[in-house]
């Protein structure tokens, strides 16, 4: 295996200089900054193959080193006219260099170079755009202002040569091959532990990719908190399963593109735990330039995010901020999921679909399915639970965690520190990672792919999976636990700081995933059957209790058997606000014939009785297909 090591990386003007100085009109190839690197090291975004524009891209120091930091570029020199600090002058004709390199898209891209600038554009352009790449050959201080200048311009031009040995990324994430030799990262840093293979990137840096600290400062501080809490557990180590998948292939398992989302109300860390802890494995934490965007936002800018985090860690915050409009906000959260699976975007004009592999995390305060309800039938959302696990909390005085961590007073105490940390040291832990997996699989990609295999075979021994949909449903947490085995294996994070991580998983998995599947019916009747703090009486036996005035005030529902035998609930008037479903959504059941009814949305029914009376009460009344098992059931509320 060949040694790391630090790679030259060519970088930039500002976006704001290149402006100024580019070639602006239509199907131009003005070169906005953009930086391509060799292996290892950082470059920063500039031509899209379907584009018409140019890279400019200049030398620095910049490099991914062992510990997975990047370094600090140094200043660019002036590149027009006479830099009076430096006495350089500009490059002449006979100092530019043209060779063709190949594209990850299999396209073709001619790369000038001279005293150390380049400049990237597409073939197409070079051959039908030749006056503008005169003009844009100005970006690294060629200035084609005669005739004789462009027509020897013109001469380098034809007789380039292909450069078989440089590769053109004009997309994030892995290579695309069985066993990949880079990663181009977000903001355009090529992450590769082959020091000999040179890489173009051509990957825009969005500003969402930062990083800073110390990464064992991160780990210490993050495994201190979230140390056998199996929610955070889960959610840290999923945030790292995209890196494994281009190995799970391999595997006889397989790895979908997943959603988990977490629900709750204010004040339990829903977006704290998405947006912060798992965000700083990737990029800065939750701030407005924070890594996590926002569900506010297009049908079309969402799916593009999909492209431009392909291969890595997608959050959106807060579902229900998607459209203000309750079917328009279903509408998009419905096309985001499904593309989202599909790994597909939706063609354009004239332009081809990218494929994108993206795991996913959300959070709101109302179940995703809830919202899905408005449009969507039972059907629809029955289907989307092999793709979408809800961690939902029972009610509001519940936690994400399942006691205030050791040595913490409270859950916002230990919360405090996990900001505290991730203030100073974000961004690190993705970029160690990859490099670190890279390197196993240029080492032996074998071992790395069996040790992957054993770890999701592990997780499963013991677990019930009745079915297809459970099958896949476990996926993500056993890759959860997967990426913690690497991580460990690889030395980029110390066992020793987390505690039984695979007991830690299975507990989420046996709480939100599979307790979610093997309940069927709608998710927001179901989460209000095993809210733990309400009371249900059971009247299945066709008998009527007993139940005063004083106690009906508490019952939260009636579980009864109607004339067809089915199996009902029947939610009395007073308490139907604590199931928090709009009446829009009632309506919606209603249509689906989960909420039975007459005319309106209530039925009157006789349910109990009073000192031997029969008592008409007014109930909303659901059907539902069984009684959750942690449901509390009373037969005599009378007696408690």
């Amino acid at each position: 295996m060949k040694n790391v090591t630090k790679s030259h990386v060519e970088r930039s003007k500002s976006p704001k200089e290149a402006g100024k100085k580019g070639v602006s009109n239509k199907g131009s190839p003005t070169a906005p900054p953009h930086s391509a690197a060799v292996t290892g090291g950082v470059g920063k975004l500039g031509l899209n193959p379907n584009s018409a524009k140019g890279t400019i891209i200049t030398e620095s120091n910049s490099g991914i080193c062992r510990d997975g930091k990047s370094q600090p570029p140094s200043a660019p020199s002036a590149i027009a006219g006479v830099d009076d600090a430096a006495h350089t002058t500009l490059p002449v004709v006979s100092d530019l260099r043209v060779s063709i390199l190949t594209g990850d898209d299999g396209d073709l891209y001619h790369h000038f170079e001279a005293l150390g600038r380049t400049l990237v554009i597409s073939s197409k352009m070079v051959i039908e755009n030749r006056l503008q790449i005169m003009g844009a050959l100005r970006q690294i201080g060629i200035l084609a202002v005669s005739p004789a200048i462009k027509h020897e311009i013109g001469q380098h031009i034809e007789s380039a040569k292909h450069d078989v040995k440089t590769i053109v990324a004009t997309r994030v994430g892995f290579e695309k091959r069985a066993i990949p030799r880079y990663f181009v990262y977000g903001d355009g840093t090529v992450i590769s532990p082959d020091a000999e293979l040179r890489v173009v990137s051509l990957v825009d840096d969005r500003g969402r990719f930062r990083s800073k600290g110390e990464l064992s400062d991160y780990e210490e501080g993050i495994a201190e908190v979230i140390r056998e809490q199996p929610v955070p557990v889960t959610l840290f180590f999923y945030a790292l399963i995209q890196v494994l998948k281009p190995f799970v292939s391999a595997t006889p398992y397989k790895a979908e593109n997943m959603m988990f989302e977490l629900v709750g109300g204010t004040s339990t860390f829903k977006s704290a735990l998405t947006c912060t802890l798992a965000g700083t494995v990737w990029g800065e934490g939750h701030s407005p330039e924070g890594y996590a965007r926002s569900w506010n936002m297009s049908d079309q800018a969402i799916e593009d995010l999909f492209v431009a985090f392909n291969d890595h860690l997608l959050i959106l915050d807060e579902a229900t901020l998607a459209h203000t409009n309750e079917k328009t906000r279903a509408d998009k959260i419905l096309n985001a999921v499904h593309r989202l699976s599909s790994g597909q975007g939706r063609a354009r004009t004239a332009a081809v679909a990218e494929g994108h592999s993206v795991t996913m995390l959300s959070n709101s305060n109302q179940p995703m399915r809830s919202i899905l309800s408005v449009t969507t039938t039972e059907e629809v959302r029955r289907a989307l639970e092999v793709r979408l696990i809800s961690f939902q909390l029972a009610n509001d005085g519940a936690s994400f965690f399942i006691s205030p961590p050791s040595g913490y007073p409270s859950v916002h105490d230990a919360m405090n520190k996990i900001f505290a940390t991730t203030k100073e040291n974000y961004g690190l832990l993705a970029r160690r990672y990859i490099l670190n997996v890279l390197t196993r699989a240029q080492e032996d990609s074998s071992s790395l792919i069996q040790k992957i295999e054993k770890s999701i075979a592990r997780f499963l021994q013991g677990i019930n999976l009745e079915d297809e949909v459970s099958h896949r449903r476990v996926q993500p947490f056993a890759l959860a636990y997967a990426a913690a085995v690497i991580a460990f294996d690889t030395g980029t994070l110390k066992k020793k700081h987390w505690g039984k991580v695979k007991r830690t998983i299975k507990q989420a998995w046996a709480q939100y995933g599979a307790g979610n599947s093997g309940v069927a019916g709608d998710p927001r009747i179901i989460a209000y059957m095993n809210d733990t703090s309400n009371h249900f009486v059971d009247a299945r036996d066709l008998a009527k209790p007993h139940i005063p005035d004083s106690k009906f005030k508490n019952v939260s529902g009636i579980f009864y058997h109607g004339k067809d035998k089915a199996l009902y609930l029947a939610v009395p008037n007073a308490v139907i606000k604590n199931m928090k479903m709009s009446a829009a959504a009632l309506k919606q059941l209603k249509k689906e014939g989960v909420l039975r009814a007459g005319k309106s949305l209530q039925t009157k029914l006789v349910l109990r009785h009073v000192k031997n009376e029969n008592r008409l009460d007014v109930f909303y009344v659901f059907k539902v297909p069984e009684i959750p098992a942690q449901t509390r059931l009373f037969r005599d509320p009378e007696a408690n």
